[in-house]
C-alpha cells in the first residue's frame, strides 16, 4: 500500500496552510500519470501489435464496462 504513505509524506513536508494546494498538486500528477500510462501502452499496442490488436483491446475494454454498467443492482462483483 503505497499511496498513503506518499500522500502522507507530501503532507508531512508542507506548512498547514498550504496542504491543501499541495496535495491537489500531488494527486493532479499522480492521476494524470494513469491517462498518460493508457495512452502511452495504446500507442505501444497499436505500434507492435498492430490496429487490429489494439481495436480488439477496446472492445474488450467496452464489454467489460456495458457489463458493469448492466449489472443487477444489489449483486457484487
Amino acid at each position: 500500500m503505497v499511496y498513503p504513505v506518499l500522500i502522507a509524506a507530501v503532507a508531512d513536508r508542507v506548512p498547514a496552510a498550504e496542504r491543501a494546494t499541495a496535495l491537489g498538486i500531488y494527486r493532479f500528477f499522480r492521476d494524470s500519470g494513469y491517462a498518460i500510462g493508457a495512452i502511452a501502452a495504446g500507442v505501444g499496442l497499436a505500434g507492435s501489435g498492430g490496429v487490429e490488436l489494439t481495436i480488439a483491446g477496446a472492445l474488450v475494454l467496452l464489454a467489460g464496462v456495458a457489463a458493469l454498467a448492466l449489472k443487477t443492482p444489489g449483486h457484487r462483483a
